[in-house]
């Protein structure tokens, strides 16, 4: 059985647009949850700043989560389960 080589750039392309979509909706949440905040406290501009930087480090950090620790651990397991 053959695979479709377009199936397969389709099936890795999404898993990336995946990972750049969970950064940017976590940039935005964060940036309007800071100009809320910011608008309550009368610092708007600073807390939008702050609320997507925090957001910035929150979607690497996911980014990096799922693309270089969430592999390291699969392969772990996987060469523990063939022992």
């Amino acid at each position: 059985m053959s695979v479709d080589p377009g199936k397969e750039v389709a099936r890795g392309s999404s898993r990336f647009l995946g990972h750049g979509m969970s950064l940017a909706v976590s940039v935005a949440i964060f940036g309007w949850l800071g100009s809320e905040v910011g608008e309550w406290l009368g610092s708007e501009s600073l807390l939008t700043l702050i609320g997507m930087l925090l957001g910035g480090v929150a979607g690497f950090y996911n980014l990096y989560v799922q693309s270089v620790l969430r592999p390291r651990q699969d392969q772990y397991c996987e060469e523990n389960d063939k022992d």
